[in-house]
């Protein structure tokens, strides 16, 4: 008997075809089985031609892996003690499709006395061979009874690199770097044991991350720069540092070696562009960007090594020679024109993807009979698009100072210059990087700087001299990009304006039930801290279990870093503790803030940083009471939160900001009063009927002369 195992991941494309196949089995005296990835009762079958086996669903833990369908179907099969057994009988294996062809190949090496094909009728070529040479294959059956070597070593080399790498694992972890003569002799293996760089290398790094698990940074830090300074290249020490941090900072560790990583970098870039390769000293100034300003490092943790001392901490960037090469003025052929008097001035707004906050201003300027308005997203150009995803040539443009690449972006941007009396840029981003690439010509730019854009690259590439105007929504944050990017002090006139707000809609009445509820708007940055405050609420239920948070805004997004990842699992097993008894509830992303606000009594701005944080100011217009944490990032420097709002919105502590809150929730009339007094102040202090001159002051005026706009002057205060 002639036994024929079919494998199949999806239903056959044509059952009657299948089915007339089966009959042939049948009739040359072959039993067939199937293996079905869907399930058995998709395929009806006349009785007696076929026995067919459904395989289990695929295990959770592969699902999200992103297997091949092949590989999907082989784990499932693995999961049946009952389908291997039918396997390791069959004499045919015929996968049907090309997801099966894995899990027939997998089993020939485990069953090689089984011939494996692809399709029926290679398969029935297969059962008439196999009749008429019945004693071969006979002999074949009795003697090729073991798997192929290969695979018969597999189970047991992988219990041998599992034991080696538990070993590896205990000689290297915590608990040895912990004992001084552990640390100690792994250092002399470092440094005197013999052995090639490729185990070298890689055990450092393992050895320095297990230091910075076990409280020994320093360790860590010598550990990797004294093996690095055992290679003989500078190229290689760098990449071995650089490797060795970005993985730290992948995993959510802050290496304490990052500055040694990122400054050998900027040696090779210094040495590079002093020997005229231009496009290794690009790569290495943008790797040494990279790890300086990495997202787990600043956008997505509640500390930041630049914050206390971004002058220092960026020190080794602002003395290179590389840096100094990008932050030279390139000047423009000749000044920005004051635009035609016998036409409407004409305003280009650029930016990348995000135009969110620029709605007001499009509108206004839209509306007025004397301007008129276009808008560019440099991604629906599809130029502009390639050479904002190649930022490495545009670095290796900006030092050589001409190339194909910046001729590509100056043809795109060319006939909207051509048009533009005024260039408004959106984000101190690629957009502006790409803008100040180029010369302007005669049209006058104005680039507004928002917040994350500081812990990015793009303020380091772009070419202030080409910049006319930059504008900052807050004092705290033109403060910082200035220590971040001192260029931008040097180069360019600056001003203040805070971002357009129409606050009249938010000023409407409030039910007596609103004052027990503390409403944070915007939680999707981890800088939000929204756990700051869950702790204020927990704070507030301790005196009065009528408090509750309301979250307003899409969900926290932390997946793009690991940082953001942690934090963002302890904030979810703070709501599902919290949820379920309503202290939490969250309400999503909505088009219409102003009518949710009407149910918050309490606004909150948990931050760690803000720029201005809109989403409180209108809150306090809609008459909630304001409590501000003093945002750590700027605490106690010459302006931040406590310079932009008045003194008792702010506080230092969430034991502070309850106390507050029950203080001027402590009735209806204090709370009333209260909130109606922060309407007051922000509607007569940032409301968009305040500001929008402020903005036609700006952007209207016919040259600098009548703009009210010094090197140092604003425009706008927000004091």
């Amino acid at each position: 008997m002639i036994r024929v195992l079919l494998v199949a991941d999806r239903l056959p494309a044509r059952p009657h075809v299948f089915v007339n196949s089966l009959r042939q089995f049948v009739a040359h005296g072959a039993t067939v089985s199937m293996i079905s990835g869907f399930p058995a009762d998709q395929l009806t079958l006349p009785e007696g031609l076929a026995q067919v086996t459904a395989l289990h669903s695929l295990p959770a833990k592969h699902r999200r892996l992103g297997l091949p369908a092949g590989e999907r179907m082989w784990i499932r099969l693995q999961r049946d003690a009952g389908v291997r057994r039918t396997a390791s009988r069959a004499d045919i294996l015929v996968a049907l499709d090309p997801a099966s062809v894995h899990t027939v190949w997998q089993l020939a090496q485990r069953h090689r006395r089984a011939d494996a094909v692809l399709g029926l009728a290679a398969a029935l070529r297969s059962v008439q061979a196999r009749r008429a040479h019945r004693v071969r294959h006979t002999v074949r059956h009795l003697f090729v009874r073991i798997p192929s070597a290969t695979f018969a070593a597999q189970p047991v080399w992988r219990r041998i690199l599992r034991r080696g790498n538990a070993v590896a694992r205990a000689v290297t972890g915590t608990r040895v770097h912990r004992l001084r003569l552990g640390r100690a002799a792994w250092r002399l293996v470092l440094r005197h044991m013999p052995m090639p760089d490729r185990f070298r290398l890689p055990l450092s790094r393992r050895l320095a991350e297990s230091l910075t698990r076990a409280g020994y940074p320093d360790h860590a830090t010598q550990t990797l720069t004294g093996v690095a300074q055992t290679l003989p290249q500078l190229r290689q020490r760098a990449a071995f540092l650089a490797d060795a941090a970005t993985r730290d900072l992948d995993e959510g560790r802050s290496p304490p070696y990052l500055r040694d990583a990122a400054a050998a970098e900027i040696a090779v870039a210094d040495a590079a562009f002093a020997t005229g390769d231009m496009g290794q000293a690009a790569q290495s100034a943008w790797r040494a960007m990279r790890l300086l300003l990495h997202r787990g490092l600043h956008f997505d943790s509640l500390e930041s090594p630049a914050a206390p001392d971004p002058a220092r901490f960026f020190a080794p960037w602002h003395d290179s020679a590389v840096r100094r090469a990008l932050a030279t003025p390139r000047g423009r052929t000749c000044p920005a024109a004051v635009g035609q008097r016998d036409r409407p001035h004409r305003i280009l707004f650029l930016f990348g993807t995000n135009a969110n906050f620029l709605g007001d201003l499009q509108r206004r300027y839209d509306q007025l009979d004397d301007t008129e308005v276009r808008s560019l997203d440099i991604l629906d150009d599809p130029v502009l698009r390639a050479a904002a995803f190649d930022p490495v040539s545009l670095v290796e443009h900006l030092l050589v100072g001409s190339s194909e690449y910046g001729d590509r972006v100056a043809q795109a941007f060319r006939p909207h210059l051509d048009w533009a009396d005024t260039v408004w840029v959106e984000w101190c981003s690629i957009p502006a990087a790409l803008l100040t690439a180029v010369d302007p010509g005669s049209a006058r730019v104005i680039l507004r700087l928002h917040s994350f854009e500081v812990f990015t690259e793009f303020p380091h590439l772009i070419d202030p001299s080409r910049i006319d105007d930059v504008v900052y929504v807050s004092e705290h944050l033109r403060d910082y990009a200035e220590a971040v990017a001192p260029q931008l002090a040097r180069e360019t006139h600056s001003s203040v304006l805070i971002n357009t707000m129409d606050l009249r809609g938010y000023d409407r009445p409030k039910p007596d039930s609103a004052r027990f509820t503390v409403g944070l708007v915007g939680i999707s940055a981890v800088a939000k801290d929204p756990r700051w405050a869950v702790r204020v609420l927990r704070i507030l239920r301790q005196h009065d279990e009528r408090y509750r948070l309301l979250l307003i805004g899409a969900d926290l997004d932390g997946h793009r870093s690991q940082a953001g990842r942690q934090y963002q699992r302890r904030f979810e097993a703070d709501l599902r503790e919290l949820e379920p008894s309503g202290a939490v509830r969250r309400y999503g992303q909505t088009d219409d803030v102003p009518a949710v606000l009407t149910g918050v009594g309490v606004i909150l701005s948990s931050s760690v940083r803000e720029s201005f944080h809109c989403g409180l100011v209108e809150g306090a217009a809609s008459h909630a009471v304001p409590v501000v944490r003093d945002w750590p990032f700027f605490a106690g420097r010459r302006n931040g939160a406590r310079t932009l709002f008045p003194a008792d919105w702010v506080v230092d502590t969430p034991e502070q900001a309850a106390a507050r809150i029950l203080a001027t929730t402590s009735s209806d009339e204090v709370w009333r009063r209260t909130g109606a007094a922060a309407a007051a102040h922000a509607l007569t202090t940032w409301d968009w009927s305040v500001t929008a001159p402020m903005y036609d002051n700006l952007l209207l005026a016919m040259d600098t002369e009548h703009r009210g706009v010094t090197s140092r002057g604003l425009v706008g205060s927000t004091d």
